[in-house]
């Protein structure tokens, strides 16, 4: 747990919340349903829980309250958020922002980022992960190992060991797009063979559990079109990522006025802030680890974030 300050609001993010263990699934990272409740509840005995209005109000007046604050985000547009979560938070008369990828919404794409969740879930081997990527990359690429200039990747994580933080990152980032797109879908494909839209309908909402979540006071913010790492693809890409989003939230009528955006894997640079003002976005979310305090209140396009697991209680 960490240290907690007055006059400080603590962003909050989650990603998968389930039951776990009971699943199909009890390898997966995430938090247990149970333990959600836990803090939730332990929120609201200590802090004050902010909407999404009451945010952007103290970033526009520079008010922090004087009691603790939290602020709850919720990333990826996982089923767990409309199946567990938001129940949960309406029967406690509180409120969310729900950042969702619209390409796994409305065309039903599982995100390279939530196919290597699975990866990792189900083959715990991760020696025969690495020696699978590797034979796909000697077939797209004619390269071998030691042409990767592996020793250059940096394989500190505050959440995964060397080896599984190795994977990600040659899946994510190290390789070219297209070629790691391609040993990201055969080796989904080998190791849990599913059809990927049917594999999409089990892990993410659907429109119809956005429109339900948003006039139950659920806010949606965007988290691009496509999950792209923002600061890799160039300025046009970018526009087109947020802009996409906001029209399809527009089209089915969850668009809120006070409009957020939460980076996705926290990629962004100065190009994107100037297209966050020129939509007037109101606030954007990183994966910077802070409290928001008066030090960092005008920064309303970098405003820091802690995991759940800061708040084990």
């Amino acid at each position: 747990m960490i240290k907690t300050l007055k006059n400080n609001i603590y962003i909050v993010v989650y990603h998968y919340v389930r039951e776990i263990k009971k699943s199909k699934n009890p390898n997966l990272k995430g938090l247990e349903f149970s333990d959600f409740k836990k803090q939730i509840k332990f929120f609201l005995q200590n802090f004050n829980i902010l909407s999404n209005e009451k945010l952007v109000e103290i970033i526009k007046t520079k008010k922090i309250p004087r009691k603790k604050s939290i602020f709850l985000t919720f990333d990826d547009g996982y089923v767990d958020h409309w199946k567990y979560v938001y129940p949960y938070l309406k029967e406690k008369k509180i409120t969310g922002n729900f950042y969702p990828p619209v390409c796994a919404i409305k065309n039903k794409k599982v995100l390279d980022v939530n196919k290597i969740h699975f990866i990792l879930e189900k083959e715990q081997n991760r020696k025969k992960i690495l020696n699978h990527i590797f034979k796909l990359i000697r077939k797209y690429t004619n390269k071998s190992e030691d042409d990767l200039n592996i020793d250059k990747i940096n394989t500190v994580s505050r959440f995964d060991d060397k080896e599984t933080t190795l994977i990600k990152r040659l899946l994510q980032t190290h390789l070219p797009l297209k070629i790691r797109e391609k040993i990201t879908n055969d080796i989904f494909k080998s190791i849990l063979n599913y059809d990927e839209k049917d594999f999409a309908k089990k892990i993410y909402m659907n429109k119809n559990h956005l429109i339900e979540m948003n006039k139950n006071n659920m806010t949606i913010g965007s988290h691009g079109y496509n999950h792209f790492w923002w600061k890799n693809i160039n300025y046009k890409d970018q526009l087109l990522e947020i802009k996409k989003s906001i029209e399809y939230f527009k089209k089915i009528r969850v668009f809120n006025e006070n409009f957020s955006v939460c980076y996705p894997y926290g990629s962004y640079n100065l190009k994107t802030l100037k297209i966050l003002k020129s939509f007037n976005v109101k606030f954007a979310l990183t994966t910077k680890v802070n409290s928001l305090s008066k030090n960092n209140i005008n920064k309303n396009f970098e405003l820091p974030r802690f995991d759940t697991n800061n708040f084990k209680i």
